[in-house]
């Protein structure tokens, strides 16, 4: 295995999702606060219409309490995956044939797990922080922190699919190999 190149490989791919998502979801996020002071997690309840179709605010705040709790329990998830594979894959990487190649995939693959498990553990305290600062303050929810949650979150399951797409490769590169 070549490890510098797993590490650099592992690190720029899941550095790079992470910056993608952050600069995407920022821009969005600093247009639409331009109409208001800050953001918010607690929108109020819209309605559609069916007559006219039109989409009226009503005064009732959306909770966002259900939506925190299914987050959290997303991320249970996609922590225990990601933390099994870093345990079993390596364990299986015997029965792997071994050039330069699939190691440095398997190295890429195992950091891209690994910071699976750092981004989502982030992602989890940060919406408890905010949340609970936003509760006592609303203006301290702002675009910066609502497009970190949204690229800790998402950056978290990209480097988990994006793992998993390199061990299938991996995968293949060891099955063709006599």
């Amino acid at each position: 295995m070549n490890i510098p190149h797993a590490i650099w490989w592992g690190f720029g791919v899941g550095f790079g999702v992470f910056l993608a998502f952050f600069t995407f979801e920022f821009l969005l996020e600093h247009n639409a606060e331009r109409s208001g002071s800050y953001m918010t997690l607690t929108p109020f309840r819209q309605r559609r219409n069916r007559e006219t179709g039109e989409i009226t605010l009503e005064d009732e705040p959306v909770d966002f309490d259900p939506r925190q709790g299914h987050y959290m329990k997303c991320g249970e998830v996609l922590i225990a995956l990601s933390s099994a594979s870093l345990i079993f894959v390596p364990e299986h990487y015997s029965l792997l044939s071994r050039t330069w190649v699939s190691g440095t995939l398997l190295g890429t693959a195992m950091i891209l797990l690994g910071l699976s498990v750092v981004y989502t553990l982030l992602f989890m305290a940060l919406m408890t922080y905010f949340y609970e600062m936003f509760l006592f303050r609303q203006q301290s929810f702002t675009a910066f922190r609502s497009s970190l949650m949204f690229a800790l979150g998402f950056s978290g399951f990209a480097s988990f699919a994006l793992a998993y797409l390199v061990l299938s490769v991996v995968a293949v590169i060891s099955l063709s190999r006599p």
